[in-house]
C-alpha cells in the first residue's frame, strides 16, 4: 500500500499544517447531500476556486434545524470571519439571528425567500434576487407569451406553497391597475395534481401595477378546480426541484399540453432528468438573470478580496469591504439594488437519459461518510480527503464532549505489550509523535518521557518490544527497579521486574489533535455534517449505504467508516449493534499536587493498573495525573471535569502503592474528569471491513487505547475504505 499523503507524518505535514492557518477562514453552509445537492454543488465549486482563503464547508442538507445548529457551533467556535451560504431561506431565516448575535457578516447568494434581511442590522448582503420579483417577472413572461388561461399549483411543500401564494398576490397587484375590474386570479392548488389547479378566466391584456401584464381570457368559461386540465394554456408549478417535476409529470399524464412554467428551484441540471417525458411541448424554467453559479461565484470574489486584502478584518468592517469589492449595488439593509438582478426564462433542457424513480433524486452520494470526530474519526477524514474522496464527518455540533477524545489523558508512547497494538503504536510515533512532529507542534506534545512498568508476565513482550522500537529508529531501553529507584525516586516499584523507557515518550492534547484532524479534513475539502447517526443500512448486494440521521433525513455513500466510539453500540444495522460491539467502561483521574513529583515521567502500570504523567499546562501546571481502573461497565457515552470525594479517595487508595505521596495528607487535589471508552472481550479495536463484503469499515473499540494509536488506525481504516470505492 502506498503511503497516504494525508498521514500528516513529518516536517512537511507540519508544514501544510501551518501553511492552512495562516490563511483566512471562512466557512460555508449549503446542501451538500441529500434532495437539495445539486445546489449546493454552485458553493462546492466556488470554494474550490477561490483557494487563497480557507473555506470549511458545513452540509445543513437544506434543513433549516441543521442549519440552525451549525450557526451555532460556527459562532461558538469563533474560527470563521464571514459565512457564506444557506441557500434554503429557511435554514437562513434560522440562522441569522445567530450569526448577528455572534458579529459574524454572511453573504447569502442564493437564498430568495423575500424580507429575508428585514432584521438582519446590515450585518447581511443577499446577492441574488427574491421571490417577490420572480413572481412579477414570471407573470410578465406569461402574459407576453399571450397565454389567456393559466393554472397555479405546487409540490405540497411549505416552500412551494409560498411561492404559489406569491405568484397569486402577484396577479392581485397586476389586477388591480387601469383595469381594476379584473377577476381576483388564479387558484393556488394543494400540491395533489391536476384536480384540484384549474383558474377562472380573467379580462383583456392590459398593463397592470409595474407595467405587468396579467394573461388574457379566452371567451369560454374556464372550469373551476376539478376541471379538465387540457382546457388550460399554461401551467405554473412552484416548488422544489424533485416535487415539482412530479407534479409537471401527473399534470402531462392526466391531459395538459400547454406550456409549463417552473420556479427557480428547478433550475438545476437535473431537473430535466427528473421531468423526464412531461417536458414534451413547452417547458420554461426561472433563473437568477446570468445563473446562479454567476451570483454565487460573485459573492466569492469579493469576500476572498475583502479577506486577504486585510485578514484581519471582522464584522461590519469586513462587510463594508466586501461592499467595496463586489460587482454590484446593495441597499442600506443588505438587498441588490433594484435592477441589478432579476429573473429569465428559460427553456428546460431536453433529459439527456431516462428519469430517476417517481420520487426524484436520492440526492448526490458521498463517497465515505466518517462517523465520528473523535481524534480516530477525525484523522480518518483527513486522509481520506487529502487523497480526493469526497468526504462527509457526520458527528452532532450540539455542545456535547461525549466522545471518549475529549476527556482522554493523552498519553503517547510507542510500546504497547500486545503485538497488534505495538504496531499501530509505533506506525503512529513515524506518522505523527515522533521528533518531526515538533514540540509542542499541533497536536500540543509535551515530551516527558514514558515508562511502563511490567511483571513476570509481560518481560517477553518488554525485550522483543525494545528491540522493534530500536529497530525502528525509537529510542528505548528496559530499566531494573534499581535503576528505576535511583532515576524517579517518586516512584515506588514494589513487584515490579523491569520497565519500557521511551526518553521520546509523552502527552498530547486530545481535544486539540482531534481538532488539527478535522481542520485537515476540512482544508481538503470534507464537509461537516451535524447530527447523529442511527442505523447504517446496507443491504447485500446494495451499491451505497443509506445513513439515518437524527436530525435530518438520509444521507448516501458509497462506503461508511464507523468511529463512533463508546456510541457504537447504538447505532443499529451493521455487525457490531448492541451488546456484540463490547461493553462501555468509565475512565477516571485526578490531578495531584505534591514536591515528590517533580522528575516523574509518563507512566503506565502493568503491574496494578494505575496510570499517570506530569501536567505541564493548564489550571493543573505543575501537578501529576493519577488514574484509577474502575469497575463501572455499560455506562452512557459522555464525561465529566469534576470528581467527587469518593472518586477523588479511590484514586488515592489504589495509586499510591505506586506513587506513596499520594497518601499525604499535604498532597492538594486540583482537579479531575471522567470519561467512556468501548472496551471490547479482547482488549483490541474492531479495525477493518465488518465483512469481506461489506461496505461499513469498522474504526472503534479501543479499550483506552485509541489516542496514541489514532494516527495508523485513521491510515488502515481510510484504506479499506478507498479499497471499497477503487471496487477492490
Amino acid at each position: 500500500m502506498a503511503e497516504p499523503e494525508s498521514a500528516d507524518s513529518g516536517s512537511g505535514a507540519v508544514g501544510a499544517a501551518g501553511a492552512e492557518s495562516t490563511l483566512p477562514r471562512g466557512a460555508v453552509v449549503g446542501p451538500f447531500s441529500g434532495p437539495r445537492a445539486a445546489w449546493g454543488e454552485h458553493l462546492e465549486r466556488a470554494a474550490a476556486l477561490h483557494g487563497a482563503v480557507n473555506w470549511e464547508l458545513y452540509d445543513d442538507r437544506g434543513e433549516a434545524e441543521t442549519a440552525r445548529q451549525i450557526a451555532e457551533a460556527v459562532v461558538a467556535e469563533g474560527r470563521h470571519t464571514l459565512v457564506i451560504g444557506h441557500f434554503n431561506s429557511a435554514g437562513a431565516r434560522a440562522a441569522l439571528p445567530v450569526y448577528r448575535a455572534g458579529g459574524l457578516p454572511v453573504l447569502l447568494p442564493l437564498a430568495t425567500t423575500p424580507d429575508l434581511l428585514a432584521d438582519s442590522a446590515g450585518t447581511v448582503l443577499r446577492w441574488c434576487p427574491d421571490d417577490r420579483a420572480q413572481a412579477t417577472d414570471l407573470l410578465t413572461a406569461v402574459g407576453a407569451a399571450g397565454h389567456t388561461r393559466i393554472a397555479v399549483t405546487h409540490d405540497g411543500t411549505a416552500y412551494g406553497e409560498g411561492l404559489a401564494r406569491l405568484v397569486r398576490d402577484a396577479w392581485h397587484v397586476a389586477a388591480s391597475g387601469p383595469r381594476s375590474g379584473l377577476p381576483a386570479g388564479p387558484v393556488v392548488s394543494d400540491g395533489s395534481g391536476p384536480a384540484t389547479g384549474a383558474v377562472p378566466g380573467v379580462g383583456p391584456l392590459a398593463s397592470g401595477a409595474g407595467g405587468v401584464r396579467p394573461p388574457a381570457p379566452v371567451p369560454d368559461i374556464v372550469p373551476e378546480p376539478g376541471a379538465d386540465a387540457a382546457a388550460l394554456a399554461a401551467l405554473v408549478v412552484c416548488g422544489t426541484h424533485g416535487g415539482a417535476a412530479r407534479v409537471g409529470r401527473e399534470w402531462r399524464e392526466a391531459g395538459f399540453g400547454g406550456e409549463l412554467y417552473f420556479t427557480d428551484d428547478c433550475a438545476v441540471d437535473e431537473f430535466s432528468e427528473l421531468l423526464g417525458d412531461a417536458n414534451r411541448g413547452a417547458a420554461r424554467v426561472a433563473r437568477m438573470r446570468g445563473g446562479p453559479e454567476t451570483h454565487v461565484m460573485a459573492a466569492f470574489d469579493a469576500a476572498t478580496r475583502a479577506l486577504t486584502e486585510d485578514p484581519e478584518r471582522t464584522g461590519r468592517i469586513l462587510l463594508a469591504a466586501v461592499r467595496a469589492h463586489a460587482d454590484r449595488a446593495f441597499t442600506a439593509t443588505g438587498e441588490p439594488v433594484e435592477g441589478s438582478v432579476g429573473w429569465d426564462f428559460v427553456p428546460v433542457p431536453v433529459p439527456s437519459r431516462a428519469p430517476s424513480q417517481a420520487g426524484g433524486h436520492r440526492g448526490r452520494a458521498y463517497d465515505v461518510i466518517v462517523v465520528g470526530a473523535g481524534v480516530v474519526g477525525a484523522a480518518t477524514a483527513a486522509v481520506l480527503a487529502r487523497q480526493g474522496a469526497r468526504v462527509a464527518l457526520v458527528a452532532p455540533m450540539d455542545g456535547r464532549r461525549d466522545h471518549a477524545t475529549a476527556w482522554s489523558g493523552g498519553l503517547v508512547r510507542a510500546f504497547e505489550p500486545d503485538p497488534y497494538l505495538r504496531g499501530l503504536a509505533l506506525r503512529s510515533h513515524q506518522l505523527a509523535w515522533g521528533p518531526a512532529a515538533l514540540v509542542p507542534g499541533p497536536y500540543g506534545f509535551v515530551p516527558t518521557g514514558s515508562l511502563v512498568l511490567c511483571g513476570d508476565p509481560d518481560l517477553e513482550q518488554a525485550e522483543k518490544g525494545v528491540a522493534e522500537l530500536n529497530g525502528a529508529g525509537v529510542p528505548a531501553e528496559l530499566l531494573a527497579p534499581g535503576a528505576l529507584r535511583e532515576r524517579f525516586p517518586g516512584l515506588a516499584v514494589d513487584g515490579v521486574t523491569a520497565a519500557v523507557w521511551e526518553p521520546e515518550g509523552g502527552y498530547a492534547d486530545p481535544p486539540r489533535t482531534a481538532r488539527v484532524y478535522r481542520d485537515r479534513a476540512l482544508a481538503h475539502g470534507a464537509r461537516l455534517l451535524p447530527a447523529r447517526v442511527r442505523e447504517l443500512v446496507a443491504p447485500p448486494g446494495a451499491d451505497r449505504v443509506r445513513v439515518l440521521l437524527e436530525p435530518g433525513g438520509p444521507v448516501e455513500a458509497l462506503a461508511v467508516v464507523l468511529a463512533a466510539g463508546s456510541g457504537t453500540g447504538a447505532i443499529a444495522g451493521h455487525r457490531l449493534s448492541g451488546s456484540d460491539a463490547g461493553r462501555t467502561k468509565s475512565i477516571r483521574y485526578g490531578f495531584f499536587h505534591h514536591p515528590d513529583t517533580a522528575g516523574l515521567p509518563t507512566v503506565v502500570d502493568m503491574v496494578t493498573g494505575v496510570w499517570g504523567r506530569p501536567q505541564v499546562t493548564g489550571e493543573a501546571a505543575g501537578g501529576y495525573m493519577a488514574g484509577r481502573p474502575v469497575d463501572e461497565w455499560d455506562v452512557p457515552a459522555g464525561g465529566d471535569d469534576t470528581l467527587t470525594d469518593e472518586h477523588v479517595a479511590y484514586i488515592r487508595q489504589g495509586a499510591a502503592a505506586r506513587w506513596p505521596w499520594l497518601a499525604d495528607p499535604a498532597t492538594r487535589f486540583l482537579g479531575g474528569r471522567q470519561g467512556v471508552d468501548l472496551y471490547t472481550p479482547h482488549s483490541l479495536p474492531h479495525l477493518g471491513r465488518e465483512r469481506s463484503d461489506s461496505r461499513i469499515v469498522l474504526a472503534t473499540g479501543w479499550s483506552g487505547a485509541g489516542f496514541k494509536t489514532a494516527p495508523a488506525a485513521a491510515e488502515l481504516a481510510a484504506s479499506e475504505a478507498m479499497d471499497i470505492l477503487s471496487g477492490a
